[in-house]
């Protein structure tokens, strides 16, 4: 597994498989000093070439207006097909991912995360919802809970889901997913089956004891035990736990060999 900087270009990446737009959007709105200037060379230029790919692809009828409110708004109305919006959404989504590859190239914060393999932690939340879904082929007389309703109780309203990146090279590294930033219909279970490159932020640090559904949510204070050989030679032996370095993945595709 290598981690770094990202490459010069974006024109290595061939599919993508994740994209949290909404992070990578709040990245691009930071890294603008919190709002985008419009009055720019670069942004009305950036404009013109928005609009004019959205002509491009738009057929007779197309409301550039109406179809900007309802992609702003997540809705669309009466008057906008949901094809001139899927345009519209698709075009903004385009200029959101060149716009956050064109920052995060140059941002030693952003890494960048090449082979090794993805695997759910053992025991831990991720793994439960990657096979509970596998559960709804199974005639529900012959389940005696609900499982509409463990679900509910063990998932609730989760937006994250966490895996393990591990490689030879590397230590074992956390990588974070929005399950709602899955593109193409591609599902958490699909991760260990493909060869991606993963760009990510750090967020924080774990043990892999917490990564378990047991574990997951108790607090990292824990009473310490008095030892016996402590308090006869007094010196304090140090029980260090390994810490994993946990990322939020922004993006995730397929690179070019």
């Amino acid at each position: 597994m290598t981690m770094g900087k990202l490459p010069k270009g974006n024109s290595r990446l061939l599919k993508i498989i994740y994209f949290d737009e909404v992070a990578a959007n709040d990245y691009v709105t930071i890294k603008n000093g919190g709002q985008i200037d419009w009055t720019s060379k670069e942004n009305k230029e950036k404009l013109v070439k928005l609009i004019a790919e959205i002509d491009a692809q738009a057929k007779a009828g197309f409301n550039f207006i109406s179809a900007m409110k309802a992609s702003i708004s997540g809705s669309i109305g009466a008057g906008v097909d949901s094809k001139s919006a899927s345009i519209m959404e698709s075009t903004i989504s385009n200029t959101i991912l060149t716009d956050y590859l064109e920052f995060a190239r140059n941002d030693s914060n952003i890494h960048q995360f090449s082979g090794g393999e993805v695997y759910a932690p053992d025991n831990s939340i991720t793994m439960y919802k990657m096979y509970s879904s596998y559960l709804n082929v199974v005639p529900k007389d012959q389940i005696p809970i609900d499982l509409g309703e463990l679900n509910n109780a063990i998932l609730g309203d989760r937006g994250y889901y966490q895996m393990i990146l591990e490689s030879k090279e590397t230590s074992k590294t956390v990588l974070r997913f929005n399950i709602n930033a899955f593109k193409n219909d591609y599902r958490l279970a699909d991760l260990s089956n493909m060869q991606l490159t993963y760009y990510g932020v750090r967020v924080g640090s774990c043990t892999q004891e917490q990564l378990s559904m047991e574990n997951e949510f108790k607090s990292r204070k824990k009473k310490k035990k008095i030892d016996v050989s402590e308090i006869i030679t007094g010196e304090i032996l140090q029980q260090k736990e390994e810490l994993f370095k946990v990322y939020d993945v922004v993006l995730a595709g397929v690179m070019s060999e």
